[in-house]
């Protein structure tokens, strides 16, 4: 039986936006990727790689926590192509992610990483008190 990282991430989003779960941690690497979309290109989904413009579009959840989908080329005249996928492991570790440069994957694993330290470790860490006997 495969362990199930916890704490999980339900994200819903409203209107023309889907609904999508996966792992925190996998949860934040996507808000990071998000993120540098909105820098590039000021959308959800769509950034500028080397070779061109690229988006990304969610596949499947995954009982494991990970995070999957497809990556498109857009071409000059705004349509676009199927010409790769993601994956990202539940624990944050991004492992394909076409289109996008190894800088960008080593940004986003590490901002989420610290994101998820000051999320989430600091509620779980508990304060440990010395006992004292009298003798």
């Amino acid at each position: 039986m495969t362990e199930i990282p916890l704490p999980f991430i339900i994200v819903v989003t409203k209107e023309r936006k889907t609904m999508y779960k996966c792992s925190a941690k996998a949860s934040l690497v996507i808000d990071q990727i998000r993120s540098r979309c909105q820098e590039d290109t000021q959308t959800n989904n769509k950034w500028r790689g080397r070779s061109g413009n690229y988006m990304y579009i969610m596949g499947r959840e995954n009982a494991d926590g990970k995070a999957t989908g497809v990556v498109h080329k857009i071409a000059d005249d705004g349509s676009h192509k199927l010409c790769g996928s993601f994956k990202i492991m539940s624990d944050g570790i991004i492992t394909r992610f076409t289109g996008l440069s190894k800088a960008d994957w080593n940004n986003a694993m590490r901002n989420a990483e610290a994101e998820y330290k000051a999320k989430y470790e600091a509620e779980t860490t508990e304060t440990v008190t010395e006992q004292k006997v009298a003798v």
